[in-house]
């Protein structure tokens, strides 16, 4: 027989352990419901702003220590613009964590903006924060206590100088040739006319007989040379002040017309003296043609003799009249004018040649178009090697690179859709050759399920209302490089563009990318005959990125 303590003392102890084994189960199922149930809230500084301020937007979330968390990133903030994202600030207790994330947010227009719910995604959960509404107040100017100011004038940015070195090697060869070739042009030109300096007659006559003295035609015996010398200073005299045909004529010739200027007055010559270089004239014919050289002592005498003869002659000429003075300096002018013209024509000539060699030579080297474009320059391609700049655009927003920022333009909606549909655009085009670059963002209504054959419809008879016309269009699967897939329509036609008297061929690409009821689309167009263009426009097109829509 059990004793009744022992009975009791069993139904303490089974009590006891039912009371633990609840306890236990009801720790781990708050634990489990802790563990299951995360925690987001989200709270804004203030709910009025001036133009540009900034407001802190805070998401608070308290997760399992093991739960992956991401918050929200890009222009989600959408119609504010994130200006700044922190880091996230993390803090432990026990199995859970606390996780804050701060956003700078702001506007730069007046009005009332509705923060939109952000998605904050904890595991394989999504859970969306509350929405706040915003006031955002013009600057009040205070026009009575704060002067007002023009206007600041436009920042020059500093030239780009980094492509310059690669000019530089092909002009500065050119350059240093041109140069070298002038030096030695006016090097030449200066020696000339230094030989060319006008000696009066009579002192050149005597010079050259003095050089005659220093040379050993005699001690050679150059008998011939030496006579040739002697007779041919005496003509020149003679041409420059008696006879101009002096050099030409035969040694029978030129006596008979010293006679003539004697006998006629003009020249008060001396028989004696005419009949001594006569005799000179002839012993020097029979020294170059005949080979007879003259007696010892002879040449010395006939060389002083013809010195004296340049002597006699000078005192028996006649002094100048002043129209021969005149004529004479007249004559001079005009030598000094044909020798600068022909320095003129040869600086000219040889830089011609030089830079017809360079033009050759580049050709050769790099070929027709490359000298070309260096000569007559391309606007295209220096768009194509130019700084690029990379831009978000919109929102969500897509990414791509362009030679210049595209620029907003204002997008006509149609009455009845005011309100319901938002559209964007941006766009840029070139001067010649006509590239065109468009940008457009729509947002439908919620609940509207977009499609790609009505926007390429629309938009291909958007582009042929503006002057372009385009043959069969092609399409194909597109994927930017962050997997982001759409449309590509793709094909050929032609644009009227400004200034030119006949369309221009072109090709086009245009991109389509749908999600819910967003669409995003990319237009670019260029003409078909430039290099170049197809360059830009593969660049950009390779440069695509875009950011996901939020999923409704």
């Amino acid at each position: 027989m059990t004793h009744p303590h022992t009975k009791i003392s069993r139904t303490k102890k089974s009590i006891h352990a039912l009371s633990m084994s609840v306890f236990f189960v009801l720790f781990s199922f708050l634990s489990m419901q802790a563990q299951i149930e995360p925690a987001v809230k989200a709270k804004i500084d203030t709910t009025s702003i001036l133009i540009g301020e900034q407001i802190n937007y805070t998401v608070t979330v308290e997760a399992d220590q093991l739960a992956s968390v991401v918050f929200p990133e890009g222009q989600t903030f959408s119609p504010l613009e994130m200006i700044e994202s922190y880091k996230i600030d993390t803090s432990f207790a026990q199995t859970r964590m606390t996780l804050i994330k701060k956003y700078g947010l702001t506007q730069f227009d007046s009005g009332s903006y509705k923060i939109p719910r952000q998605r904050i995604l904890i595991g394989d959960r999504t859970i969306k924060t509350d929405s706040f509404q915003v006031e955002v107040n013009n600057v009040v100017l205070d026009t009575v206590n704060q002067g007002l100011y023009d206007i600041k004038p436009a920042i020059e940015l500093p030239t780009d100088y980094s492509k310059f070195w690669k000019y530089l090697l092909w002009i500065l060869p050119i350059l240093l040739a041109i140069a070298g070739f002038l030096f030695w042009l006016l090097r030449r030109h200066k020696k000339r006319i230094e030989a060319e300096k006008y000696i009066p007659p009579f002192e050149q006559a005597i010079a050259t007989l003095h050089q005659l003295d220093q040379s050993d035609f005699i001690a050679s015996a150059k008998y011939k040379e030496y006579y040739s010398t002697l007779t041919d200073t005496v003509r020149r005299y003679y041409e420059e002040r008696v006879y101009d045909r002096a050099l030409e004529s035969t040694t029978e010739e030129l006596i008979l017309r010293l006679i003539a200027e004697k006998d006629s007055g003009h020249i008060d010559f001396n028989s004696e003296t005419i009949q001594q270089l006569s005799d000179i004239f002839k012993r020097a014919d029979l020294v170059k043609f005949a080979r007879i050289n003259p007696p010892s002592g002879k040449a010395e005498a006939d060389r002083l003799a013809i010195e004296q003869i340049v002597k006699e002659t000078k005192e028996a000429l006649p002094a100048p009249t002043v129209e021969e003075l005149m004529k004479d300096q007249d004559y001079r002018e005009e030598v000094e004018r044909k020798r600068t013209r022909k320095l003129w024509l040869s600086g000219i000539a040889g830089v011609a040649g030089i830079l017809l060699l360079a033009l050759v030579a580049g050709i050769a080297i790099k070929g027709v178009s490359e000298v070309k474009d260096f000569v007559l320059g391309n606007a295209t391609r220096e768009l194509a090697e130019g700084n690029w700049v990379t831009s978000e655009y919109g929102y969500p927003s897509i990414v791509i690179s362009t030679p210049k920022v595209l620029e907003r333009k204002e997008v006509p909606i149609p009455q009845e859709a005011q309100g319901q549909v938002q559209a964007t655009s941006f766009a840029w085009f070139s001067e010649p050759p006509a590239i065109t670059i468009a940008l457009f963002q729509t947002q439908y209504p919620e609940g509207t399920k977009a499609t790609h054959e009505p926007i390429i419809d629309a938009r291909l008879k958007y582009f042929e209302e503006a002057g372009n016309k385009f043959n069969l269009s092609k399409n194909e699967k597109f994927q930017t490089p962050n997997n982001a897939e759409g449309i590509k329509v793709f094909g050929s036609g032609t644009t009227d563009f400004a200034g030119n008297t006949k369309p221009i061929d072109v090709e086009y690409t245009f991109l389509i990318f749908v999600t819910d009821s967003y669409t995003q689309e990319l237009f670019i167009s260029w003409p078909s005959d430039d290099s170049y263009s197809k360059e830009i426009a593969e660049r950009i097109l390779n440069s695509v990125e875009l950011q996901k829509a939020p999923t409704k």
